[in-house]
């Protein structure tokens, strides 16, 4: 969520012109990326979100002459004074409600007070894909609300970065991971897979790629201790295009995704990925990737090996993956959301 909040903001200023101002609203310090972005910063005494959603943003928001606000992390704030601007936000996901037993019970408590009424008081509500829309509308059936849902689907920030060397010891064609380190990223189940390919003489390194999330239970040490795995934890972009440019698969078993960001990143470097056939992956992957059930660790063992093995899948997948990343872009984004905000101002 930080990365499409950024690459947003970013390319919202790239795209709004000489007759649009942009005020960011910021915690204590510009964002990492946004140091030298021509726009008003204004910042937080507060570093936590609860603070800056309940006592600082109520108050500056309607005192800052915006004609509209979007937040694009989290939901506005619950409570808005009068004569505040008119609020556009970005639901990513639903997890909390769709899968609420692999989300930590902090975001289940916060999400499950402040969404509903930041949904009735936002102007429009943005979502990544039709999936997540489909998923808001179910849980939250409020009057009014399916008209304000526009679909913005999100873009790929890597195609502009220059990629950097491999980690250390790394040679190609390794299975790549990319994800926090938390339950619906389904990790035990990718782990006990990359176990099965071995047993049947696929050798080749498991590199993960992600933050050490929440209630990973067992599976971060269960990673660390297997031979062969290798965890690189966060990854700065030049590195994470070099993985994604030389690995020799994308592993994205996941439970549940509001968009699926890796998948998207993947194909625009031609990385065949055999992905869950769960949340909006399917949606993003069309034929350009390989849907598996993400709860069987045969049929994730199967379709790793295929992928790796067969050369005529690899470039079926590759040519398919480059084609379909080439329809979404940030730009794209920045300019839906444009029109968006304009109709609100």
């Amino acid at each position: 969520m930080v990365t499409v909040a950024l690459e947003l903001t970013s390319h919202l200023l790239e795209e709004g012109g000489d007759e649009r101002r942009l005020a960011l609203f910021c915690s204590r310090e510009r964002p990492a990326g946004l140091e030298e972005a021509q726009a008003r910063f204004v910042f937080s005494p507060h570093r936590h979100e609860v603070a800056n959603k309940l006592l600082w943003l109520p108050d500056v928001e309607g005192r800052a002459g915006l004609d509209a606000v979007l937040y694009p992390y989290w939901p506005c704030p619950p409570r808005r004074q009068a004569g505040a601007p008119p609020a556009a936000m970005f639901v990513h996901d639903l997890a909390f409600r769709v899968r609420p037993q692999e989300v930590p019970w902090q975001q289940r408590a916060y999400m499950g007070s402040v969404l509903a009424p930041a949904l009735r008081r936002a102007a429009a509500v943005l979502v990544p894909s039709e999936v997540t829309r489909d998923d808001l509308l179910t849980h939250y059936p409020l009057r009014g609300l399916e008209q304000r849902v526009h679909v913005v689907p999100v873009g790929s920030g890597l195609e502009h970065v220059e990629p950097g060397p491999l980690p250390e010891g790394l040679a190609p064609g390794f299975l790549l991971a990319v994800g926090t380190i938390e339950p619906r990223k389904n990790y035990p189940r990718l782990l006990e897979a990359y176990r099965r390919l071995k047993r049947r003489g696929v050798e080749v390194p498991l590199v993960v790629a992600g933050r050490v999330g929440w209630a990973y239970g067992s599976a971060l040490d269960d990673l660390r201790r297997e031979p062969g795995v290798r965890l690189l934890g966060h990854v700065d972009d030049p590195t994470l295009r070099a993985l994604y440019q030389s690995a020799g698969a994308l592993a994205l078993p996941s439970l549940y995704e509001g968009f699926g960001l890796p998948l998207l990143e993947a194909m625009g470097e031609g990385l065949p990925a055999v992905v869950g056939a769960a949340g909006a992956l399917p949606a993003l992957a069309g034929d350009a990737a390989l849907l598996i059930d993400p709860t069987d660790v045969v049929a994730i063992a199967d379709g790793l090996q295929l992928v790796l093995e067969d050369g005529e899948v690899r470039r079926r997948l590759a040519a398919a993956g480059r084609e379909r990343a080439g329809r979404y872009s940030w730009r794209a984004a920045a300019q839906t959301t444009w029109r968006i905000l304009d109709g609100l101002a």
